[in-house]
């Protein structure tokens, strides 16, 4: 089949290499209106065994809705049939009417077919020469390798079947189906009545006259897209496509189910009950349908995330069987939503990964899921509140270690001991030691140590005090010996914390990759020698520190909590200054 649109004279001319129709053939039956051939040859296919599409006899009648005068060539064997049909003459004339009979130039068709011309096109646009394409595939069934469609020699439509490679996923009826609805008696119904069909999911959304499953009987369009079901304003019936042959419903010569223009299915006016028990079966595979795509394109979304370093399985199993039902709901939230893409699921699930270590953010999500209000877009909004909540939670951290801080300046200036206080405060909070700290493992002596870890032969001189023996969340251990901080460093001070380092790295070669040790005072004047043995010992990774070095550090490294801090004391005083009476706005 050959079909020339042309803007510029505005026509259709639709040409077929067919069998043809003779003078008289064209006159008794293509010209006849009302004729059913199924009934009057009492046969449900042509001689070349293709089913017979049409039962009402007013196809040819369509074509007025297109453009008001119809050029028809058909030649069959050897002689050629021309004619015009003119829709104001047929107005004007009604029954008297005849069409007029146009002389063949030759030039029309070679052989035998069909040729039918629609001049005086109504409509002012260009043709729309890729939704012609789209409406033709999903309009007729019936193209293979012996039949395709060529349009303006550009477009070639060779096969019904859409494309796999197109789409993101892909189910076929009855394969894909019958497995887990076994014992299904609309998927029964729909077994013993011969359906079959496939649905498409694409990986963006469709174009609006793509989307929605068609319906084919014989070979030919009865129903057009649908989503057939309740929920049809769901997201994925915007991705979803796929066609069904039901050749059942056109079978019956008494009964006809199928509307004037064939582009729907008489679904309320069901004679037989069928066509309501149809329906069902489409609502029922649709539904299972959309379960299977979200749980296939959350697997998908989740690898692909997973790549970005966001791996939300693992992530899962380090949780506790209390913690992980509200955290995967939470994830699912985000993998399902088709609204983001990946970089920002990826950073999302970051989001609710460094959320999840606040104990309010658990029992705010917890307390919304108890009281059903944490749906898909619930949770996506609980990360955008909980920036909210989060700033009082950082408020809370903010104002503690500040004080900490605070108190560490005050002990450096009045010169602590550094056993009774310094040893004491610095155990408590370790990360003014070194941010990533965690626990401690403090060793009063050499001799405990020796005790609980090596045999007594090992033992070296007795009663030499070691300050800290701790590790931080890298794993590296640090020894750190304090002294007060007036006091001077020596060559023997540095020697001492030479001394213990060699000891735990020699003692401790399996279970230590990488040790530290530190020296830590503020008074960082050098005895002699001193200064170049201290530079000697950092290619060992022996440090000295002075206490300022540390308060320094400290209040670097928490900077954000105290920008997070005075943000929201600025809040408060605002509102405060607002209500003119201390009291926050309600």
């Amino acid at each position: 089949m050959w079909i020339e649109l042309s803007d510029e004279k505005k026509s259709i001319e639709v040409r077929d290499d067919g069998c043809g129709m003779s003078f008289d053939e064209l006159n008794d039956k293509f010209l006849k209106v009302g004729r059913n051939r199924r009934v009057e040859l009492d046969a449900d296919a042509t001689e070349s065994g293709r089913p017979v599409l049409g039962r009402k006899g007013v196809g040819k009648l369509s074509m007025f809705g297109i453009g008001k005068n119809i050029i028809i060539t058909s030649s069959k064997d050897g002689s050629t049939t021309k004619f015009e049909l003119d829709y104001d003459r047929i107005k004007d004339e009604g029954d008297s009417y005849r069409p007029e009979i146009l002389e063949p130039d030759g030039s029309e068709l070679n052989g035998s077919g069909t040729d039918i011309l629609i001049k005086n096109v109504n409509r002012k646009s260009d043709f729309d020469l890729e939704g012609i394409e789209n409406g033709l595939r999903q309009r007729f069934h019936v193209f293979s390798k012996d039949f395709a469609v060529h349009i303006n020699n550009d477009i070639v439509i060779d096969t019904a079947e859409s494309d796999e490679e197109n789409y993101q996923f892909f189910w076929e009826f009855p394969g894909d189906y019958t497995d887990e609805e076994n014992n299904d008696e609309l998927i029964k119904f729909a077994l013993d009545k011969k359906v079959t069909g496939h649905i498409y999911t694409a990986q963006t959304p469709l174009r609006k006259d793509l989307q929605g499953i068609v319906l084919f009987s014989r070979g030919k369009l009865v129903q057009e897209g649908m989503s057939f079901s309740k929920r049809g304003n769901d997201n994925f019936f915007q991705y979803m496509t796929g066609s069904f042959d039901v050749d059942f419903v056109d079978e019956k010569k008494d009964i006809d189910n199928c509307s004037t223009d064939r582009k729907s299915l008489a679904w309320d006016n069901s004679e037989d009950g069928e066509l309501d028990t149809l329906k069902a079966f489409l609502e029922k595979i649709v539904s299972i349908t959309q379960r299977k795509w979200r749980e296939s394109r959350k697997k998908s979304k989740k690898e692909r995330i997973a790549k970005k370093g966001q791996d939300v399985d693992e992530w899962l199993k380090t949780l506790n069987g209390a913690e992980r039902p509200l955290a995967r709901k939470l994830t699912s939230a985000i993998l399902e939503n088709d609204d983001v893409d990946d970089d920002t699921v990826a950073n999302y699930i970051s989001d609710i990964k460094d959320m999840y270590g606040f104990q309010g953010f658990k029992d705010y999500a917890a307390k919304l899921d108890d009281m059903h209000k944490l749906s898909d877009d619930d949770a996506m909004k609980l990360l955008t509140d909980w920036e909210t909540i989060e700033e009082k939670e950082y408020a809370k951290i903010a104002t503690g270690r500040i004080a900490t801080i605070e108190q560490f300046e005050k002990y450096i200036k009045e010169d602590v001991s550094e056993t009774k206080v310094m040893q004491k405060f610095l155990e408590e909070f370790p990360w003014l030691l070194d941010p990533k700290m965690s626990k401690f493992e403090r060793e009063v002596t050499y001799s405990k140590i020796l005790k609980e870890n090596f045999p007594d032969d090992d033992k070296p001189e007795t009663e030499r005090r070691l300050d800290f023996l701790c590790t931080n969340d890298s794993g590296e251990v640090h020894i750190i010996e304090l002294k007060r901080p007036s006091i001077k460093i020596t060559t023997k001070g540095l020697s001492q914390i030479a001394e213990y380092t060699e000891f735990i790295r020699s003692k401790y070669p399996d279970q230590v990759s990488n040790i530290k040790g530190y020296l830590i005072s503020d008074n960082i004047t050098y005895g002699p020698g001193a200064e170049t043995m201290k530079k000697g010992l950092e290619s060992q990774n022996i440090f000295v520190k002075s206490y300022s070095d540390l308060l320094a550090q400290a209040r670097n490294y928490n900077k954000e909590l105290y920008d997070s801090y005075h943000s929201i004391h600025e809040i408060i005083d605002k509102e405060k200054n607002d209500t003119g009476d201390g009291k926050k706005n309600g």
